[in-house]
């Protein structure tokens, strides 16, 4: 499961997000302070997705732990992308679990840290159920 890539096409459902960082958002990659422009998005793992919630001795879940950060040169605009990327990872499960605002060298940074559950894609619960039976 591609957990970046799921949060990645949220990001780009949302058309503020769009507007004010396309071809902006990455992963692991921050961009040199000096040469920030416009905005910018970083989707950063903190933890590897950990498989939880068990049923039947089969874990159903991933629980991750992703930090989205918003570097900009603008205080406002970094709060308004950071609250839409909170309401953009609310709509897919993941609830905002700490994170920092800070300025430096010209820059606000708005790094929000968010912890959900996603469901197993290849989880088939009629074949698990069929094989308790037999």
């Amino acid at each position: 499961m591609d957990i970046e890539m799921i949060i990645y096409n949220a990001l780009l459902m949302d058309p503020y997000i769009v507007e004010q960082a396309s071809g902006r958002i990455k992963f692991y990659e921050y961009p040199e302070s000096g040469s920030l422009e416009a905005p910018f998005i970083i989707i950063d793992p903190i933890d590897i997705p950990k498989p939880a919630d068990l049923a039947d001795d089969t874990w159903l879940t991933y629980d991750c732990l992703y930090q989205i950060e918003v570097w900009t040169k603008d205080r406002s605009t970094t709060k308004t992308l950071g609250e839409k990327v909170h309401q953009v990872l609310w709509k897919l499960g993941f609830k905002q679990n700490g994170g920092l605002s800070e300025y430096d060298s010209g820059i606000f940074r708005d790094a929000r840290r968010f912890r959900g559950k996603l469901y197993r894609e290849d989880f088939d619960i009629v074949a698990v159920s069929l094989n308790k039976e037999e």
